[in-house]
């Protein structure tokens, strides 16, 4: 691989033969940023002017001066779109009128689940209620079918011939219920925690710039389009260097890179593949940040750190 010239630049993982041409920015733009071994000039039309992201920008168009007298402006002129102008909105919130079979349907619905919570309440306080409210005199026996099937009664033997009956307790003669708590329940039957993740490292031989740069392509094919906002806002970007990334190629895997390269940028020699896998366990999204470990090892880019 060699290095883009001046005036050229490429800005993702390729195999071509030489790099690309930047492009000059019009009479009717200004520029945003230069264009760099990595990146693309960034233009922009000027202000008072707009260019629609949904057509081709062959030349800027003006923006409407005011909105008219019987309007407000609901959006300002921005480099992408018209100022917006609309009638004003009403700050008097209107009340619907229902009618009387929907009044109906609403009166049968809470009064039936009103009548449900009733009994959920009732079935619980007698099923489960605490010790010694299910007091039963006489021998074991009795006591064991006396408890409702909601309780941990249950009889049998032990090794030697011996029954105890389990949930039970002896207090002074008198058989009760062994009631667990809350957190005692939850701890037995939590289920076992989760193995943490294991930290990728670059292969020997690899540059560890290089091998980040070369997993962009695995995490953009990975992380679904509706995330990578939050994913970048995750990494600590802004909404304009969001907004700069997806300047020309919203929707593209093309904004996706910008966004890393971004943050690339902004990291230096701090910037690493498990910070980017750390934050999308912290967003949630724990089978995409595995799959994307399991195939950058597969790849042959990174392995995992050994313990």
């Amino acid at each position: 691989c060699s290095l883009c010239k001046k005036n050229e630049f490429i800005e993702y993982p390729n195999d071509f033969l030489k790099c690309l041409g930047c492009r000059m920015c019009r009479e009717d733009q200004v520029e945003l940023s230069a264009c760099r071994a990595d990146r693309d000039t960034q233009c922009a039309c000027r202000n008072g002017t707009f260019c629609s992201p949904d057509h081709p920008c062959e030349m800027c168009q003006k923006c409407r001066p005011r909105c008219s007298n019987n309007e407000v402006e609901l959006a300002p002129c921005t480099p992408h779109s018209d100022r917006q102008c609309g009638p004003p909105t009403s700050t008097q919130p209107t009340c619907p009128v229902l009618s009387t079979l929907d009044a109906l349907i609403t009166f049968f619905v809470v009064v039936g689940v009103l009548v449900v919570l009733v009994v959920l309440v009732i079935w619980i306080r007698y099923c489960c209620r605490p010790p010694g409210e299910h007091r039963v005199r006489g021998n074991p026996r009795a006591l064991t079918q006396a408890l409702p099937e909601c309780g941990l009664g249950g009889k049998r033997d032990l090794p030697g011939g011996r029954g105890i009956t389990a949930g039970f307790s002896s207090s002074r003669g008198r058989e009760r219920p062994e009631t667990l708590s809350f957190q005692e329940v939850m701890l037995r039957t939590s289920h076992p925690s989760e193995q943490p993740r294991r930290n990728l490292v670059p292969v020997p031989g690899i540059e560890p710039h290089n091998a980040l740069r070369c997993s962009f392509d695995t995490f953009a094919q990975a992380v679904l389009c509706q995330d990578w906002r939050r994913f970048a806002r995750a990494l600590g970007l802004l909404e304009n260097e969001i907004s700069c990334a997806e300047m020309n190629n919203r929707y593209s895997l093309e904004s996706f890179f910008q966004m890393l390269n971004t943050w690339l940028n902004k990291e230096g020699m701090n910037a690493s593949v498990n910070t980017l896998l750390d934050t999308l366990h912290e967003l949630n999204l724990r089978g995409t940040a595995e799959e994307i470990s399991s195939k950058l090892v597969q790849k042959g880019v990174f392995q995992y750190e050994s313990s």
